[in-house]
């Protein structure tokens, strides 16, 4: 077969330039990715550790029964200026008029794609668990009791980097989820 004067091939070391050129971009869009979900996981950790601290906040400065957050799903939680219709001390999902709950000035805040809330370790779901605080800024459940709590920040795919805010009778603090050495458990550990 003769070649035609002008045509040339490509040669194995300009193939090998290109394929190294293309893993890299590659390398530097997975890095990307992993980065934006980090910044993701972080904002709603900064987000929800706002919001409660704002709840705590407003409950100790505002003329009300207190003010609250209920963790709706792993995708969305409602801060709301508690209403204690019958005035029971006590959080109850259908006593105001028209059987509604204890809640008014509700916001529903959503969660981006990618991260999830979880409550007290990775694997339990929030389901509709309530965080009051009265007016002297102390935390309670729905029964009233004192609302100590574990939120974990997560990706909805891995395990790694978990962040979590733990909340206790009268502070609430950012940590990371991890090993705690001294007490032989997983738990949020203060950064």
């Amino acid at each position: 077969m003769m070649r035609q004067e002008g045509m040339r091939g490509i040669t194995l070391v300009e193939l090998m330039v290109v394929v190294a050129i293309v893993a890299v971009v590659m390398g530097f869009a997975s890095m990307g990715s992993d980065m934006i979900r980090g910044a993701r996981k972080s904002g709603v950790t900064q987000q929800l550790l706002a919001d409660i601290q704002l709840s705590r906040i407003r409950a100790m400065t505002h003329d009300a029964h207190g003010f609250g957050i209920r963790f709706q799903s792993a995708t969305s939680y409602v801060v709301f200026r508690f209403n204690d219709c019958n005035n029971d001390k006590s959080y109850d999902t259908n006593t105001c008029a028209g059987y509604s709950r204890e809640e008014i000035d509700a916001t529903v805040k959503q969660i981006p794609a990618s991260v999830v809330l979880k409550k007290t370790n990775p694997s339990t779901n929030v389901n509709n668990d309530i965080l009051i605080y009265d007016p002297s800024g102390v935390s309670r459940s729905a029964t009233w009791a004192l609302g100590n709590m574990t939120i974990i920040v997560k990706n909805d795919t891995d395990e790694a980097g978990m962040q979590c805010i733990s909340i206790s009778t009268t502070r609430v603090r950012e940590g990371v989820w991890g090993w705690d050495h001294s007490a032989s458990q997983y738990k949020c550990l203060g950064t």
